[in-house]
This record gives C-alpha cells, structure tokens and sequence, in this order.
C-alpha cells in the first residue's frame, strides 16, 4: 500500500494565518506531518476531488506532493 494521508488537522503558522497539516502514513508505518500553506491545501482539495480536509484521509502522498509543487511555483 503506498502512502496515503492518515490524518489532518489545522494550525497557526507564521502572522497567524492558518495552515492545513496532513500526516503521511508510509508502507514502513512511519508517519510524517506535512504543514500546507492556503496555495498547497486549495490545490490539494481540488486535485482530490473533495470539499472538506476530513475527506482526505485515505488519498494518495503524490497529491499532497503535486499540491506542495503548485503552490511553489505559484512564485514563477
């Protein structure tokens, strides 16, 4: 099974803003928390097809990993 988020929840970044923090489950049973800026989680929900964060869980790494991309270049 590949990595998949297994959980998420919201947090305060930097100035207050909020920030989507998803756990990544790997096949090892490691998990690792990812923090995603409002650029990363918009394209995260979108790509997932889904309208809530709680609906994430069980979604695939590589979507959280394209959603860190969109957001990075959103500065080019």
């Amino acid at each position: 099974m590949p990595a998949t988020i297994n959980n998420v929840r919201m947090a305060a970044a930097h100035e207050g803003t909020a920030e989507l923090i998803v756990s990544v489950r790997y096949e090892s049973g490691g998990i690792t928390d990812v923090p995603l800026d409002r650029h990363a989680c918009e394209a995260l929900l979108v790509a997932c097809e889904v309208d809530e964060p709680d609906q994430l869980i069980g979604k695939s790494w590589a979507k959280v990993r394209d959603a860190l991309s969109v957001s990075f270049n959103r500065y080019k």
